[in-house]
This record gives C-alpha cells, sequence and structure tokens, in this order.
C-alpha cells in the first residue's frame, strides 16, 4: 500500500536538503542529545483528571522511547507496519510516536472523539497491527468499542488501564507489558543512523470535508521541516515550555506538542482534558512560555482569568488556528493575558504555513493568517484583475500523499507540484495572505474539526424517516466564527426530530461532533439547473433565521 504515496522530484527533494529543511537525521537523534547534554529536564509533564500524573525527564523519555519500540518488536511489529494509538492526552503517548520511528514502524494517532465507526476505517485502511486504547475515558468503554471493529489484520490489542480491573481476555496490559519489562535487554534495536529520514514516519487522519477520513502521510522529514517552521519564524527562545490543550492525537498536537518539543530540547505539558482553569494554573505553576489553542478555548481562557487571575508572566507566545479569530478576542487577550494573539493557518498536509510574527501590526492577526514559514512557497490563483483566488501551497513540509488514494491526492497537485489546498485567500498586504472563503459544503465546528459532510448526510440518507437531507453550516452561537450544523430535510412520512436523528447517529458509532444541532424541514430543497442542491441559499436563509 506504500507504494501509492507520492514523493516530491529529485531536485525539489536535494533543495529541500541544500537549504537545511531536510536532513539525514530523526527525531530521535535530537532526543538522544537532549538526554545526553540535559538528562534531568522535564520532557513531558502530564496532568489526567486536573491531577498531575507523571513527570518524565528526558534521560526517562529516551529510556521508554527503547523499551516500548522493543517491546513492539516483541509483538512482531516491524518497519513500515502500523501501530494505531487511540489514546487520550496521557503521558505514554509521546513515548509511544518516537518508539515507532525508533524501530521504523508507523504511528496512526486516533482522536479520543472519533466513533466506532472511524475507528474501524482507520484499522482497516492501515492495515494497522497493534492498536493501543485506554479502557475508559470521557465514560467510553474503548476495549468494547475495539472489539467491535477490529478487523482480522489487527494482531494485538493493548489497553491502558486507569484501575484495578483485568484488562480482560485477548488484551495485553499496557503498564506490565510496556513498562515493566526490560524488552531493549532481549531486543536489539537499530543503530539511529540506519534509519532513513525520508521513511514514513506518521499517518494521520483527516477529519476531511467529504467521504471517509484520508490518511495524510508524513515522513521524519516532512514532519522535521513542519515542527522547525515556528521556532525560524517566531522564536521560542532557549527551553521553551509548550502547551497544546487539544487532543495531541491531531496535527496541531503532534506537531507542536510532541516533535517540536522533542526537536529544540523542550517541555511538553499535557492535560487530558479542555479545562482552560488548569491550563491558566500550569501557565504558572511550569513556566509555560507556547500556547497553541483554538479561538473556542483561547476564549475561555480569557473569561477564565477574568474570574480568577493568575500569573501569566511566562508565557510568550499564543497563537490560535483551526477557525477564524474574532476581532474582539485579540483585543481581550491582548488586555486579560497580556500577549498578542498570533494567527497560524496550516493543514494536516503540511502543517504551518502561515503564521504572523511579533513585530507585525498590533492586532494583526484580526486581518491576517500570517505570512509564509521560512521554506514554504504559496499561490494565489485569481482571475485576470481580482485579488481573491485559489490558494496553493508547497514546500518541504508537504506530505507525502494519502495512502492507499494516489489518484485523489493526485488530482490536488499540479505538475510543479502546488497543491491546492480548497480554501480561498487574497493577500494581506504586508506579503501575507487572508483566508475568507470555504467551499459551500465545508463546516468547521468551534471544536476545529471539519465535518465529512457527504459521509455524514449519506449515512443520515439511510434514516427512514428522511427522503431527502443536506447539512448546512451556519454561525455558532457560541463562537460565530465558526459553524453551528443544522440537518435540512425533506421528511419521508413523520418528520424526525432532532434526537432522533442524533440517537440514529449514536447508535451507529458516528463521532459526535459530527452531529447535526438543529433540524429544518422543508417541502423541497433549492436545486439549479443541474439539480444539485444550492447548500448558498440554505446556509443564507439560516443565517437570515438566526440562532
Amino acid at each position: 500500500m506504500w507504494e501509492t504515496l507520492v514523493r516530491p522530484s529529485t531536485e525539489r527533494a536535494a533543495a529541500f536538503r541544500a537549504d537545511g529543511w531536510w536532513r539525514s537525521e530523526t527525531v530521535l537523534h535530537d532526543l538522544r542529545r537532549a538526554a545526553e547534554t540535559d538528562p534531568d529536564r522535564s520532557a513531558i509533564v502530564s496532568y489526567t483528571g486536573g491531577h498531575l500524573a507523571r513527570t518524565v525527564s528526558y534521560c526517562e523519555y529516551r529510556l521508554l522511547v527503547d523499551r516500548f519500540a522493543a517491546a513492539l518488536l516483541e509483538l512482531g511489529v516491524r518497519r513500515r507496519d502500523v501501530v494505531a494509538i487511540h489514546l487520550p492526552n496521557w503521558w505514554m503517548l509521546n513515548p509511544l510516536y518516537l518508539a515507532c520511528g525508533r524501530i521504523g514502524a508507523v504511528p496512526a494517532p486516533v482522536m479520543p472523539t472519533l466513533g466506532a465507526r472511524e475507528l474501524g476505517h482507520v484499522l482497516t485502511s492501515s492495515a494497522a497491527k497493534v492498536c493501543v486504547v485506554a479502557d475508559s475515558y470521557a465514560g467510553v468503554d474503548y476495549p468494547q468499542r475495539l472489539a467491535e471493529v477490529a478487523p482480522a489484520s489487527l494482531a494485538h490489542r493493548v489497553v491502558v488501564r486507569t484501575g484495578p480491573d483485568d484488562p480482560g481476555a485477548g488484551l495485553l496490559d499496557f503498564e506490565s507489558f510496556f513498562c515493566d519489562t526490560p524488552w531493549e535487554r532481549r531486543h536489539p534495536l537499530p543503530d539511529l543512523d540506519s534509519l532513513d529520514a525520508d521513511d514514513v514516519a506518521l499517518l494521520l487522519f483527516t477529519s476531511g470535508t467529504t467521504g471517509a477520513p484520508k490518511a495524510v502521510a508524513h515522513s521524519h522529514n516532512t514532519l522535521y521541516a513542519a515542527a522547525v517552521a515556528l521556532p525560524h519564524a517566531c522564536g521560542l527562545g532557549t527551553d521553551p515550555v509548550i502547551a497544546v490543550p487539544h487532543y495531541l492525537t491531531h496535527m496541531s498536537g503532534v506537531i507542536f506538542s510532541s516533535y517540536m518539543a522533542a526537536i529544540v530540547g523542550g517541555t511538553c505539558v499535557m492535560q487530558d482534558d479542555g479545562d482552560m482553569a488548569l491550563l491558566l494554573d500550569m501557565i504558572g505553576k511550569h513556566g509555560l512560555s507556547f500556547v497553541y489553542a483554538s479561538p473556542l478555548f483561547v476564549t475561555e481562557l480569557v473569561a477564565e482569568q477574568r474570574r480568577n487571575p493568575r500569573d501569566l508572566s511566562s508565557l510568550r507566545q499564543l497563537i490560535s488556528g483551526s477557525a477564524p479569530i474574532p476581532p474582539q478576542l485579540i483585543a481581550d487577550v491582548r488586555s486579560v493575558l497580556g500577549v498578542e494573539l498570533g494567527a497560524l493557518w496550516g493543514m494536516t498536509e503540511n502543517g504551518p504555513v502561515t503564521v504572523t510574527r511579533p513585530d507585525d501590526p498590533q492586532g494583526w492577526a484580526a486581518h491576517s493568517d500570517g505570512s509564509l514559514v521560512a521554506g514554504s512557497e504559496l499561490r494565489i490563483d485569481a482571475e485576470d484583475g481580482q485579488q481573491l483566488g485559489r490558494l496553493l501551497v508547497r514546500g518541504p513540509s508537504q506530505c507525502l500523499g494519502y495512502l492507499g488514494q494516489r489518484e485523489i491526492y493526485q488530482r490536488c497537485l499540479d505538475p510543479d507540484g502546488w497543491f491546492d489546498t480548497g480554501d480561498l485567500a487574497r493577500p494581506d498586504g504586508r506579503d501575507g495572505i487572508r483566508i475568507t472563503g470555504r467551499r459551500d459544503d465545508l463546516i468547521v465546528r468551534r471544536w476545529g474539526t471539519k465535518v465529512p459532510t457527504l459521509e455524514v448526510e449519506a449515512v443520515l440518507l439511510r434514516h427512514p424517516q428522511v427522503r431527502e437531507l443536506v447539512l448546512i453550516g451556519y454561525p455558532d452561537p457560541q463562537l460565530p466564527t465558526a459553524d453551528g450544523l443544522c440537518a435540512v430535510l425533506v421528511p419521508d412520512g413523520p418528520a424526525p426530530s432532532l434526537d432522533d436523528l442524533t440517537g440514529y447517529l449514536d447508535g451507529l458509532g458516528m463521532t459526535w461532533q459530527h452531529w447535526p444541532d438543529r433540524v429544518e424541514l422543508r417541502t423541497e430543497l433549492p436545486r439549479n439547473e443541474l439539480g444539485k442542491v444550492q447548500r448558498k441559499v440554505l446556509r443564507s436563509e439560516l443565517e437570515r433565521a438566526g440562532t
């Protein structure tokens, strides 16, 4: 299946190496250096359920990576085998990522919020050999979910227990197997210099806008280029302390909290919930200097700091992305949190591409999504006389394609390697861009997740009380720059209620973030002369009607 990936031309790869964006080393080399030069420095500080659960030094981090890597070898995992990691932000997450890279295996993070349907797709399409899950998190029985969807290709199921109960038949206990057993004494690990920095090092499944999630493949080198983008653009200073309150199984979490932290020898501070009061406490306690968070989380940070002020003097950079930033929020961050809110734009396919800079005018994130990070290129394809157009990008952090979907990925590329992002943009007047539009069927929730519109619609159209249906975004009352989700439908017989639809999706294991918030009934849907539903018309109607 790896032959379906698309690699850059020999000339472009050579240019990336010559410019220092690609290298012969991997993040494992960075970990080794940090463990040798500053072994007692905290690499990971992990909070579980609001309490400090574990602190991992760089010396211990290196040992854990080797032990976990040898444990995977014991399970028969080899180069290019996929290990699915379906965990919340717990301390073992980062060591597992790097342990896979240590032996040439490929980690495939799976968001905890994904339902059974999506988990099954990940396991099947990646032919995952091992899957690591929590025993329970946020009320979900993950071993039961895994049992429902595990394909025959899945050889081992591993459970991280939070209680004293036995993991159950056919399940490996993570603590006893991975942590307590010195497998590294039994399985000699390959020399770091034998690792190929161009090997696939990560599979990230997009939340997508159409169809099933796509498996975005990154190499050690594309991840390195993405991870060093911000230090080059903004400067993190020495020994940065980094936090991303989102799930670290998403691109921003993987890049900033896992890879960037290890590459620059920083500290990753993680929490397994979205409690912004806790994040503010962590800023003061651990000296957080860099935070990346969606506008929704930033809004909650401001509100909590107003209620109960903390010492935030260590915070140097607060950057937001995933959804447009309301201008008032930028002013609130400056007055309440004492820093300038930055804006970032990027994708799972290429990581950070543009970011505002510390020397930009005050409040610039209200007008811009930033200028290019070094090494990357962008192009706006606009009609003559127009500034607004399709946004295309290319650079050393561009992924290697979609696993098993070569044709779909190649349709996004032109002969010169430019990748069509699907976004509309215009120049911002300072060598940067402003994202101005999205495809009609692209719906971005306040959590920063994108709804796979056509897939969810296809499921709901199977409901016995639905004749026709489309999903339409409208301004979310809690974050107007993000989208609420409305099911506009023509019923077949008695009209289904919102509870009928969400209960139906729940029963099929559909991720709750993809459930509609509202239902609107119609006798017919507006269509153009080709029979295509006019989504813009419906969205305008919803916006005029309000919430």
